[in-house]
C-alpha cells in the first residue's frame, strides 16, 4: 500500500506544486509521502490529489469562492493524512501489545507502548487543530507535523518493529538449540561417531548456532542500551543469516544419517 500511495504522489506531485509566485509552500503533499503516514487501511487516492489543482484552475470561481474550498480541500486532505498516520501508530501499538517478549524486557516493551499512546494523543492533537485552522495554518500543522514524525515518530517506529521482530524469532532460536541437542546425541552413538562427516557438520552446526546467539544476544543489548535502530536491525539480520547457515548443516546431516543407516 505505501509504495502504492508514494507512485499516486508522485504522479499527481504537479497538483499540489503552486504557481510562481506563490508564497504558500506545501508541506502538506510531503507529509503524505513519508514512511508511517499511510496505512492500509488509508482512503487516501488520487483524486484526493487533484482535487486542489482542479479548484485552483477553475477559472468560474471567484477569488474568495477559490479560496474557500481550496481551504476545505486542504483540511480533508491534512486530516486524512494525520488519520493514516495515527491508525499507523495504532497498529504499531497493537502489534506490540500482543508480542510475548523476555520477562527481562517487560519495562522496555512498556516503555515503547507509552511512547506510541503518545504519538496517538499528538496526532489527535493535530487533528483538533486541523479543524479550526486557514489555509496558512493547514501549512504550518504539515509541516510541524512532518517535522515531529521524522525526528519522534520514524525512529521510534522502527525501534518497535524491530522489538517486535526480534521477540518473535526468538522461538526459531529455541527450536534450533533443541534441534542441535538432538542431533548432538545422534552424532554420539556408535553408528555416528566414526562417521568424519557427520561429526564436521555437527561442529560447524554447533559454531553457526553459537554465532547466531552471539548476534541475537548483540540485537538484544542494542534495545536495552536505545541505539539506533539500524544497529539492532544490522544484528537482526546477521542473526538470521547465521541461524539460516545452521539449518543448512541441519539439512545435511539429516541426509548424511539417512546414508549411513543400514537399507
Amino acid at each position: 500500500m505505501k509504495k502504492m500511495f508514494f507512485a499516486i504522489f508522485a504522479a499527481g506531485l504537479a497538483v499540489f506544486t503552486l504557481g510562481p509566485g506563490d508564497a504558500r509552500a506545501d508541506a502538506t503533499t510531503t507529509l503524505i509521502t513519508q514512511p508511517g503516514a499511510s496505512s492500509s487501511t488509508c482512503s487516501i487516492t488520487a483524486g484526493d490529489l487533484a482535487v486542489i489543482k482542479t479548484i485552483q484552475e477553475n477559472t468560474s470561481l471567484s477569488y474568495l469562492d477559490e479560496l474557500q474550498q481550496e481551504l476545505t480541500a486542504r483540511k480533508n486532505l491534512l486530516s486524512k493524512t494525520i488519520q493514516c498516520a495515527e491508525t499507523d501508530a495504532e497498529q504499531a501499538k497493537e502489534n506490540l501489545d500482543n508480542v510475548t517478549v523476555d520477562p527481562g524486557f517487560d519495562n522496555l516493551k512498556n516503555q515503547l507502548s507509552d511512547r506510541l499512546s503518545s504519538a496517538i494523543s499528538y496526532y489527535d492533537l493535530q487533528l483538533q487543530k486541523v479543524g479550526v485552522a486557514g489555509i496558512s495554518g493547514t501549512e504550518s500543522i504539515a509541516k510541524e507535523t512532518l517535522s515531529w514524525r521524522q525526528d519522534n515518530y520514524a525512529p521510534l517506529s522502527e525501534n518497535v518493529l524491530n522489538f517486535v521482530t526480534w521477540s518473535t524469532n526468538q522461538t526459531l532460536f529455541t527450536t534450533a538449540q533443541s534441534r542441535l541437542a538432538q542431533i548432538d546425541n545422534l552424532a554420539a552413538s556408535p553408528l555416528f561417531s566414526e562417521s568424519t562427516d557427520v561429526q564436521n557438520d555437527y561442529e560447524e552446526a554447533a559454531t553457526s548456532l553459537k554465532t547466531a546467539e552471539d548476534e541475537n544476544a548483540a540485537a538484544k543489548t542494542a534495545f536495552a542500551q536505545s541505539l539506533s535502530p539500524d544497529q539492532s536491525l544490522l544484528f537482526i539480520k546477521q542473526s538470521l543469516d547465521s541461524l539460516s547457515s545452521t539449518y543448512q548443516h541441519f539439512f545435511d546431516i539429516s541426509n548424511l544419517i539417512q546414508s549411513l543407516l543400514p537399507h
